[in-house]
């Protein structure tokens, strides 16, 4: 219950500092423009193409250090609005108890569409968060026979990144995230064990910006 409430927390402040910032952005232009009204969609503007790239994401699952693989990526609107995508899965299981000589493993991944917002964009480096909704799935492997029991279940998480330079289309990617489960029903291991906190490092490769 705890960790359901800092979540939720956190994202309705994300939430509610993104509405913030486009009423104030659309109020904007329409005070700015003419007497013509434009559509909606002709305020957007790409300003720069996505950046993506692959990474390592550290993890606690059942009180055991996990480690993922993935990547995420992401396109900038308006210099402040971020769109893409993200994804980790675990190459190796976690350990779950076992009342028998048989070695049990738990693995997961998920993977879904991303929605952020940039604080502040440099020369050099910037920082922003966003917010992951994904689809994740798990399932559990014996040693030395396999098993079934593969389920699939929501991932919400909320993070706060920052990314480097490193050259004209190479970026550093450095973030924290919190993941957040729930309606996962398994009977080895519960929700709590599959929350979260999480740090990322993904090495972004992409194109010069729009402008």
């Amino acid at each position: 219950m705890r960790n359901r409430i800092i979540i939720t927390t956190i994202a309705m402040v994300l939430l509610q500092f993104a509405s913030v910032n486009v009423l104030k952005a659309v109020n904007y232009k329409t005070l700015s423009s003419d007497s013509t009204a434009k559509p909606f969609f002709s305020k957007i503007e790409m300003t720069s193409f996505a950046y993506g790239g692959t990474g390592v994401l550290f993890t606690k699952v059942n009180n055991q250090l996990g480690v993922m693989t993935g990547g995420r990526g992401s396109a900038t609107f308006n210099n402040r609005y971020t769109f893409g995508g993200g994804g980790w899965g675990m190459p190796k299981g976690i350990e779950i108890e076992s009342q028998t000589d048989t070695l049990k493993f738990f693995k997961f991944g998920y993977g879904g569409l991303e929605f952020g917002y940039l604080f502040y964009e440099g020369k050099k480096v910037r920082f922003g968060s966003n917010l992951l909704l994904a689809c994740g799935v798990g399932f559990k492997e014996t040693y030395p026979k396999a098993s079934g029991d593969f389920k699939m279940f929501p991932v919400f998480e909320p993070s706060i990144y920052s990314q480097i330079n490193l050259g004209k289309l190479l970026k550093l990617d450095i973030g924290v995230t919190y993941r957040f489960i729930t309606a996962s029903n398994f009977s080895f291991i519960s929700n709590q064990q599959l929350c979260g906190p999480s740090i990322y490092i993904v090495f972004l490769v992409g194109t010069c910006n729009c402008n």
